[in-house]
């Protein structure tokens, strides 16, 4: 006979472990790798009172993933190698055998050790349920070694919808629970996954995955830091995305030179300014507010600190206390740049838009648009120049004598040792007084530099190569284009060469300034305190229908903003028309790119500034100026000759139109 009854009678020696629970829900592959990693007793019900949540993939998960069922013997030994290596995040790249696999010092010796660790990550100290879970989705494992300094490694979950009280789906690190509810077993909590939980990767294999931050891990790998972070214990990254390093402009052209070793050296500064010596998850960042202006300051490779904070708004980083932000507004390359590379008031904190990805290592979090510019990077106009590739322009500096406008006038006192010429080389030098009578120094120069090839079409300067060197520059197309009717033939040596100088000057624009504390600035280097040199923000910008001097006499140049935060510059007093695309058609020269330097900035032109008609400066001189009158007269001439004629032709066929003809 059978009878059905209500409810089934229970021993009372029966005790329900969460190791028989799995064994009833088909993880009997899981409860084998704990039991011979020696974890049983996480599983056995030895320890009640420890409160526990397991995540637990299926016999099927399992299999599906290593490929095979694990069985006895050396093949096991060879798919727990496979599985738990490419478990660890290190697929995609030749591993050697685990008993010579090392990491940050530490020798996984056998292919038990990597199973050991894979289990330990399935492990969440603490009970957690679905609500739980939606609270506080960052959860602590079991598994801490010295790649975290001991600190353990995080699984994140995800619970849909977020409020967790209708929850319909929930995973761990991707990987989905099968069942609507999880399985409570005392004080274990147990969700089965559909599939197994890899631990998390190395920096790159997960940094590589986002190709935002491509540009990051390709500095890491051209500075020659990438094995150092990697292998560095307890970090915290900070990734810049790809546009913020393109929109540093002229700064990353330099940044970025392969064959430069200051270059290099910068570049490896700046990305050890983003990796803090600790990991820090967001749920460690504390509150930011009015009340509590409470963050985490932590160390970075470089030795600078950054706070970590949080508001209502999102999670930010602060590089206010000994760094500087560089967070350039991607549509405003010449004005943001300029405003977050000179001043840390209005712009030290950045945006972090992505948080927790979690690596092997620790942590790292994505910053929005900006990235840390260290006070220890000291980017100058010279090496803007370098960047821009600017040969030509800095072997004209060195010939006339200008390479002062490379350096920080504010670096001389007044009555200190200092070139003369940088005080007595422009009419708006020291010494000249303002509207108001306030006298004005000259704390900086920006450069608007024509590239290598505008200066190789120039003719005086094919003329002065030719005289100086016996070379014919040739044209892009490998002929020499012409020079046989080169204007600058019949001109003296003298003549060129006082014409060049001229035409370097129009594209040098000192930075003036009546602050005397401005121009003593420089005095504090000698402390230290590289913050102190670098220029107002209003001093780097372009603005638009703005004048600006320049180091030629009485010449002044204006800048015009004829599209959204692009700009073109040309000789003050000069027409300037628009077309209706925006762009200028008349002979101006527009800014193509910009970078900021401490003491100035550096703007790359499409084409090269003409210099203003001085009669003697042109080529031929007073030749060319009588050969031009020439043509103006015979043109004058002839356009009279032919209105006469055209005058008599027409008088003659009016007075003959009432005529007829017999």
């Amino acid at each position: 006979l059978v009878h059905s009854v209500e409810q089934m009678h229970r021993p009372g020696d029966f005790a329900l472990s969460p190791q028989k629970a799995l064994v009833g829900m088909n993880a009997t592959t899981f409860v084998r790798l704990f039991k011979d990693a020696g974890l049983g007793d996480y599983i056995d019900g030895s320890r009640p009172d420890r409160k526990l949540t397991l995540l637990v993939p299926t016999n099927h998960a399992m299999e599906d993933a290593f490929g095979y069922e694990l069985g006895d013997g050396a093949a096991e030994a060879v798919a727990i190698t496979a599985a738990f290596s490419q478990a660890l995040g290190d697929s995609g790249r030749d591993l050697p055998s685990l008993a010579e696999y090392e990491y940050t010092g530490q020798l996984v010796d056998s292919p038990r050790e990597m199973q050991r660790e894979w289990a330990l990550y399935h492990i969440v100290d603490g009970q957690y349920g679905v609500r739980e879970l939606a609270q506080d989705p960052l959860l602590r494992t079991k598994l801490a070694a010295e790649w975290t300094r001991g600190k353990a490694q995080v699984v994140k979950a995800e619970v849909d919808p977020a409020d967790g009280v209708s929850a319909k789906h929930v995973s761990f690190n991707g990987a989905d629970n099968i069942l609507l509810d999880p399985v409570v077993v005392g004080n274990t909590t147990i969700y089965l996954l559909s599939s197994p939980m890899p631990t998390p990767p190395r920096l790159v294999n997960a940094l590589i995955q986002d190709l935002d931050l491509s540009l990051f891990v390709a500095a890491m790998g051209a500075s020659s830091t990438v094995d150092e972070i990697q292998q560095m214990a307890g970090v915290t990254v900070l990734a810049p995305v790809v546009d913020a390093f393109t929109s540093l402009g002229l700064v990353w052209s330099y940044l970025s030179l392969p064959e430069d070793s200051d270059a290099r050296s910068d570049l490896s500064r700046l990305i050890k300014a983003h990796v803090l010596k600790k990991p820090v998850y967001s749920d460690e960042i504390p509150m930011h507010s009015a009340d509590t202006a409470k963050s985490l300051v932590v160390e970075a490779l470089n030795g600078n600190k950054v706070g970590l904070y949080r508001t209502p708004h999102g999670i930010y980083a602060d590089i206010d206390q000994t760094e500087m932000s560089f967070s350039p507004d991607i549509s405003s390359v010449h004005s943001s740049v300029a405003e977050r590379l000179s001043s840390t008031s209005d712009a030290s904190s950045l945006t972090i838009s992505e948080h927790d990805i979690l690596l092997r290592t620790g942590v790292a979090h994505v910053l929005e648009r900006g990235l840390i510019l260290p006070l220890n990077v000291e980017i100058t106009s010279a090496k803007l120049l370098r960047g821009m590739r600017a040969h030509i322009f800095v072997d004209l500096l060195e010939r006339f004598n200008l390479t002062y406008v490379l350096e920080d006038p504010r670096a001389f006192s007044e009555y200190g040792e200092g070139p003369d010429a940088l005080r007595s080389s422009t009419s708006v030098g020291d010494g000249k007084r303002d509207e108001d009578g306030d006298r004005e120094h000259v704390i900086g120069y920006s450069l608007l530099v024509p590239s290598d090839k505008s200066w190789r079409e120039n003719m005086a300067y094919r003329e002065l190569v030719r005289r100086e060197h016996d070379e014919v520059i040739l044209a892009d197309d490998g002929t020499s284009d012409g020079d046989g009717d080169n204007p600058w033939r019949n001109s003296t040596t003298a003549e060129i060469i006082h014409y060049m100088d001229r035409l370097v000057r129009l594209h040098i624009v000192p930075i003036v300034s009546n602050d005397e504390h401005a121009f003593a600035a420089g005095s504090s280097a000698d402390s230290g305190d590289n913050d102190s040199k670098r220029l107002p923000a209003n001093r780097l910008l372009l603005a638009d229908r703005k004048s600006y001097p320049t180091l030629l006499d009485d010449v002044t140049l204006r800048a015009h903003e004829f599209a959204s935060n692009r700009f073109s510059i040309q000789l003050e007093g000069a027409p300037f028309y628009q077309s209706p695309g925006g762009v200028p058609f008349v002979s101006v020269a527009t800014v193509v790119r910009s970078g900021v330097a401490r003491t100035g900035a550096v703007f790359e032109l499409d084409v090269m500034l003409r210099l203003p008609p001085v009669q003697g400066t042109g080529p031929g001189g007073w030749k060319q100026f009588a050969w031009n009158a020439a043509v103006w007269l015979t043109g004058i001439g002839m356009g009279s000759g032919l209105l006469g004629v055209s005058g008599y032709w027409a008088r003659q066929w009016w007075t003959r139109s009432d005529y007829q003809s017999l």
